[in-house]
């Protein structure tokens, strides 16, 4: 498992580099990273995404079970096997550390980037 450096977008661009991924990653998260994937290999690769079960009140409330997001990349025939998943909402990803983790089947031939949307008030 590998702790991923988040990159941070800026308004005059961001030229970001890929780490390799691995089968258990985490990253900081403040609620404005998106994940960039690359997949190299020809096969799809299944990412789930470790969830809290949590409950907002509102019109009603509004619940989710202690249960992770999946998520299908494409392999490299379907849009270069490019990806982005993300952002995340804090109480429903964040583990205690402030860090959201994921998994995938399969790292073989697959990159992610942590990139930080920077937003302006």
């Amino acid at each position: 498992m590998a702790t991923l450096t988040q990159q941070t977008a800026v308004f005059t661009g961001l030229n970001f580099t890929y780490d390799s991924a691995s089968t258990g990653d985490v990253f900081a998260n403040d609620g404005k990273t998106v994940l960039v994937f690359l997949n190299a290999n020809a096969s799809s690769r299944t990412l789930t995404i470790t969830g809290n079960a949590f409950s907002k009140p509102g019109f009603g409330d509004i619940s989710a079970a202690d249960a992770g997001e999946t998520v299908t990349i494409p392999g490299s025939g379907t849009n270069g096997g490019k990806c982005v998943v993300g952002p995340f909402p804090q109480d429903r990803f964040n583990n205690s550390s402030g860090q959201v983790s994921y998994t995938l089947d399969n790292a073989t031939g697959m990159s992610v980037a942590a990139i930080r949307l920077n937003g302006y008030a």
